[in-house]
């Protein structure tokens, strides 16, 4: 299935209120590159990051290679979200980020 139908699946999971099955798609999309399942992705996981419990979620998902949840920490590290503002570890995660396919991540870095 290419990324496109995932998305798409994602979507249509998520109007039908099964959130788990529509991330599980999202989640394949934004992985296999496609830019607005990336965008979705990265909401939900800024969403869902409420708590230090939460951080560390997202934190270990970042440190497995999870490129959208290591965009998402970047975020967190430059808004200050949970996480003490750094500027510096937020650059490395944005690289690495945008090094694993991040599209967000590389569109923030080429306009920095």
């Amino acid at each position: 299935m290419d990324a496109d139908e995932e998305f798409r699946l994602g979507a249509e999971c998520f109007r039908s209120g099964q959130a788990a099955a529509g991330a599980d798609h999202l989640r394949r999309a934004a992985f296999a590159g496609h830019p607005d399942a990336q965008n979705q992705l990265a909401r939900i996981y800024f969403a869902q990051t409420k708590s230090r419990q939460d951080l560390a979620s997202l934190e270990s998902a970042a440190q497995a290679g999870d490129h959208v949840a290591l965009f998402v920490l970047a975020m967190c590290l430059i808004q200050g979200t949970i996480i003490d503002k750094d500027t510096d570890k937020a650059l490395a995660a944005l690289r690495l980020a945008a090094a694993r396919g991040n599209l967000m991540a590389a569109s923030m870095l080429a306009h920095s």
